[in-house]
């Protein structure tokens, strides 16, 4: 799509009830007036704002916001990030938190997809901050059709029809339009890693030495290469006899492992944030092949003969790894809460339920229930145990089916990134 001429490629598909995320900038004032025409038509659109509460001018910048988009025949709404901010990763923390909200206020509306602004300017910054962090799999960068959940919530559709168009050729479209639009200070701030990188990029275009055009193209073929890696890690996943246990852990031959799939099972059950390098992962490879086990981003990778074992790492849990031991969670009736980035539990009864892991039980029961469901120790202390009052101080207990409890276990989704999750 070119600069001189954006227009909105809508990708519709079932999406016909959608959230768009309006910030009041250049860019999602853009997609707001391309999509205008089509509200009724194509698809219904409501948009929303979120104010973020950084700088003194940003509720008001919301409402004019508002403003623009309902002379314009969309229906508005601001969401607030109340409470307060943290003092470090603010930028990061602001992230997570506008997509919890938007996910949520789309869930509400009853609709089924959000669209955002990101456009070709934001997929080649979005590429060289994630080279410099020497990134594997992020270097596909921005996807254009994405699912995003906020915490244990059900995953939401997130379309980005713009990432071929330029900045500066909405900015001419809006012109054209007599449509203003809301520069964010913070978009000029070198505090902030997105700022520093916009300037820099601007700087060696301008010398010709690398162009916005050419990191998109970039960030097009490492995303065939990502889903082409996917493909091949699932095939050698299928190859090495891998299993998925509903209990949180995988197992497989360990001839046949990979440090790719390593590290795709190792972020899978471990519940952290990011996979691990390959390197990493092929030396925890090396070790548990040497001594029989490796620890790696909370998991424990454990090798006897052929048969290989991931599974979370109870010390992560318990405080034991360097790491603040995991506190005990309440579900109320009714509620869905994520449990360790690995489960989702859901109480389906009438009274309060608490979330802990089995680790914390009598090494009686851990032993028995390891038994019982034919899992290695490690994994039926990691996984998660029900508490409730009508047990009357009985030792936790497994979740599994006797309590008005219901447990879906994320590793799938975990272990092929299919959905970003906000906590």
């Amino acid at each position: 799509m070119a600069d001189n001429d954006p227009a909105l490629f809508l990708d519709l598909a079932d999406a016909r009830h959608v959230l768009l995320a309006v910030s009041g900038g250049s860019d999602s004032i853009a997609l707001m007036r391309l999509a205008a025409p089509l509200h009724a038509d194509k698809a219904s659109f409501i948009a929303a704002t979120v104010d973020h509460d950084l700088r003194p001018d940003s509720a008001a910048e919301a409402v004019r916001a508002g403003e623009w988009c309902r002379a314009a025949g969309i229906e508005h709404a601001i969401l607030r990030w109340e409470g307060e901010k943290p003092t470090t990763g603010l930028q990061e923390a602001a992230r997570a938190v506008r997509y919890r909200l938007l996910i949520g206020e789309a869930e509400r509306r009853g609709c089924n997809a959000i669209m955002t602004a990101h456009t070709a300017d934001d997929q080649a910054e979005t590429l060289f901050m994630r080279l410099a962090r020497g990134s594997a799999r992020g270097l596909a960068g921005i996807a254009p059709d994405a699912l995003m959940a906020a915490g244990a919530g059900r995953p939401m559709r997130v379309l980005r029809p713009l990432l071929d168009c330029g900045r500066e050729g909405l900015r001419s479209y809006l012109r054209s339009i007599g449509q203003a639009w809301i520069d964010d200070p913070s978009n000029d701030d070198w505090r902030f890693e997105r700022a520093r990188t916009r300037g820099l990029l601007a700087a060696l275009e301008e010398q010709g030495i690398l162009t916005r055009d050419a990191l998109c193209r970039t960030a097009a073929s490492l995303r065939v290469a990502a889903e082409r890696a996917d493909a091949q890690n699932a095939a050698g996943f299928r190859r090495a006899g891998g299993c998925m246990h509903r209990l949180g852990w995988i197992s497989s031959r360990a001839n046949a492992l990979t440090p790719g799939l390593v590290g795709r099972a190792i972020h899978a059950v471990g519940g952290g944030q990011f996979e691990p390098s390959e390197g990493d992962a092929e030396a925890a490879l090396m070790a548990a092949r040497s001594a029989g086990a490796a620890t790696l981003h909370g998991a424990i990778l454990r090798i006897d003969g052929d048969q290989a074992a991931f599974c979370r790492e109870p010390a992560a849990l318990s405080g034991r790894a360097g790491v603040p031991k995991k506190a005990p969670l309440s579900a109320p009736p009714g509620g869905r809460i994520l449990w360790d980035n690995r489960f989702i539990i859901e109480n389906l009864g009438p009274e309060p339920a608490v979330i802990d892991f089995f680790g914390n039980a009598d090494p009686g029961d851990l032993k028995a229930a390891s038994a019982l469901h034919h899992a290695p120790a490690e994994a039926v202390a990691a996984a998660p145990a029900i508490l409730m009052p009508s047990l009357d101080g009985r030792p936790l207990r497994l979740a599994d089916g006797s309590l008005p409890v219901r447990v879906t276990c994320l590793i799938d989704e975990r272990f092929d990134g299919s959905v970003i999750r906000f906590r």
